[in-house]
């Protein structure tokens, strides 16, 4: 709080809705406007992966997806603008319109708030029900009435499946379910916008001490095609205090919060669905969590022991935020 609080230097943070390093530039800025009573700081998002974001000019596509013709400017020719507007006194970019300013992909158009909160007029809640409808099951609006669940086996031995939703397109035309659970709202009735990070509540238990979360969400467009927005990729033992780990009691129920997935904004449309996939991640490039309490770095292939079985409860639930017109 210290440092964030001294920090009396003009920021601009530039970052995108898939650039891996998005979610230390968030805290970054959450802190700081937390801590800091002067701010002086302004945020960049667009469709970028962490190179677009950077250099001189974004591709026309990324990850085959052509980005609006809006958001194809050179965010490095922004920083020497800023840098020419601190230093020499010259005009403020055109962009930097308030402090916090996106490109909302599918809209081919830049907003701006003062704040994240100002980005959104709303919330949208959706429970991960156990009543399944054809081949996934139903994101409903309502908490259940009666208590349930899913129940999941993940067998860490088995290196056939992965359960790991990193995807190098953003555009699909099915979706990799792996041994995931798929779960799809009812079509929206009206257009909105999506904006910020998604949020929520996992509600668990499982005969293991430790589990990593794997969540995917899309947008299920009106022509069948799945729109990757973002996912979540957590540790169930750090997912209420970065700094202290708390291990799971098996077989007792658990509540995990979801708060660390990366910004998006995206024009989503009438007749759009929201899709997510839930799993268990056991992807071979990424350190893998067997759930014996021990460090996980200590762990080995070794200690995969018997199958995780996981209940995954209908009361879990994840948040939207959006922007509605009003009317």
């Amino acid at each position: 709080p210290v440092e964030y609080a001294n920090i009396n230097i003009p920021i601009l943070c530039i970052t995108g809705y898939y650039d891996g390093a998005q979610i230390g530039a968030l805290e970054y800025v959450k802190q700081y406007y937390k801590y800091n009573k002067n701010p002086n700081l302004y945020f960049v998002i667009g469709p970028y992966d962490h190179g677009g974001g950077q250099r001189g000019k974004p591709a026309d596509t990324l990850m085959s997806y052509p980005i609006d013709p809006v958001a194809k400017r050179s965010m490095r020719g922004l920083a020497f603008q800023w840098l020419d507007y601190i230093l020499k006194g010259k005009e403020k970019p055109d962009l930097l319109k308030d402090k916090f300013n996106y490109e909302v992909m599918g809209a081919n158009q830049w907003k701006h708030a003062p704040s994240f909160a100002a980005m959104n007029n709303d919330t949208l809640t959706f429970y991960l029900s156990n009543a399944k409808n054809q081949d996934r099951y139903s994101l409903i609006t309502q908490k259940p009435k009666r208590k349930g669940s899913l129940e999941q086996t993940v067998d860490f031995r088995d290196r056939t499946t992965q359960n790991n939703y990193f995807t190098p397109f953003i555009i699909n035309d099915s979706l990799d379910v792996s041994n995931g659970l798929i779960f799809a709202s009812e079509a929206f009735s009206e257009p909105f916008t999506l904006n910020g990070s998604f949020f929520g509540t996992i509600i668990t238990s499982m005969n293991k001490k430790d589990v990593d979360l794997s969540i995917a969400f899309y947008e299920q467009m009106p022509n069948g095609k799945y729109f990757y927005l973002t996912r979540y990729l957590g540790r169930a033992s750090y997912s209420k205090d970065k700094s202290n780990r708390e291990l799971l009691k098996p077989n007792e129920e658990a509540t995990i919060p979801v708060n660390e997935t990366r910004m998006v904004c995206k024009q989503i449309s009438k007749g759009s669905r929201l899709v997510i996939i839930l799993n268990v991640n056991k992807h071979p490039w990424e350190e893998i969590n067997y759930g014996t309490g021990k460090n996980v770095h200590d762990e080995t292939i070794a200690d995969a022991g018997e199958p995780l079985q996981v209940k995954w409860y209908n009361d879990s639930f994840v948040r939207i935020p959006i922007w509605k017109d009003r009317k």
